[in-house]
């Protein structure tokens, strides 16, 4: 069997697939699928063997034969997709599952889709609209974690809530040589969070990102997610 795949050997694809390649596994009206993720193992053709895929916590994903799932991988920086229906699903132990390629793979514009869980050094500075017309903005300025991040944005879980519709400034200080990201933002969601604690999940969408650093936050997503898939 061969290592990788060719243009005419997958329906004329736009992308040669290779071994060991991480794949994101969407299963069909599943709101989880972000988290699930799988690693082509050997490639004959159209016809993909990748590992059974797994969620953040490493537990098999309910599949069957003729599921039909879609696949997404990131390469050099451009996100690409492409669909495969379950020919076989092993019998344990081994974690090997048969996967017929049954569409083109083609590039896609949906790198910021892409995301990973992560604590990563965070500053956000936000003015914080005022409760009624004698009091001046309150500035927020609060160093904390994040608790996912995507080349389109961020999220927070904090002790406090901010407005839908704030624009803070986000500083992010990414593992990587690089110096630090600032980035205009706005809020586009915010909700108490489902564990409980008191804390609010604040999802915040970057504004005037630099492609620079777009590229950067991609290639930690994708490394993130390739260290996770290898444990």
């Amino acid at each position: 069997m061969s290592n990788t795949t060719t243009l005419e050997e997958a329906n004329e694809l736009e992308l040669e697939l290779t071994v060991n390649e991480l794949l994101r596994v969407q299963l069909p009206d599943d709101p989880n699928s972000d988290n699930y993720y799988s690693r082509i193992e050997n490639i004959e053709g159209k016809m993909l063997s990748v590992t059974l895929p797994t969620d953040n916590r490493g537990a098999p994903l309910p599949i069957h034969p003729d599921m039909m799932l879609s696949f997404s991988l990131v390469r050099d920086g451009n996100a690409y997709a492409f669909n495969g229906l379950v020919d076989k699903v092993p019998d344990r132990p081994l974690p090997v599952v048969t996967i017929i390629v049954s569409s083109a793979i083609e590039r896609i514009q949906r790198r910021q889709d892409f995301r990973v869980k992560c604590l990563i050094p965070v500053e956000i500075i936000a003015a914080l609209p005022e409760v009624s017309s004698e009091l001046k903005p309150t500035v927020l300025r609060l160093k904390t974690s994040t608790y996912d991040l995507s080349a389109s944005g961020v999220s927070l879980r904090i002790s406090m809530s901010i407005p839908v519709g704030t624009f803070p400034l986000i500083i992010l200080s990414l593992p990587d040589e690089g110096s630090r990201i600032r980035v205009s933002c706005r809020v586009v969601h915010c909700f108490a969070a489902p564990d409980n604690t008191g804390r609010f999940h604040i999802g915040i969408q970057f504004m005037n990102l630099e492609e620079n650093n777009r590229a950067r936050i991609v290639r930690f997503v994708y490394r993130s997610q390739l260290k996770g898939i290898r444990k």
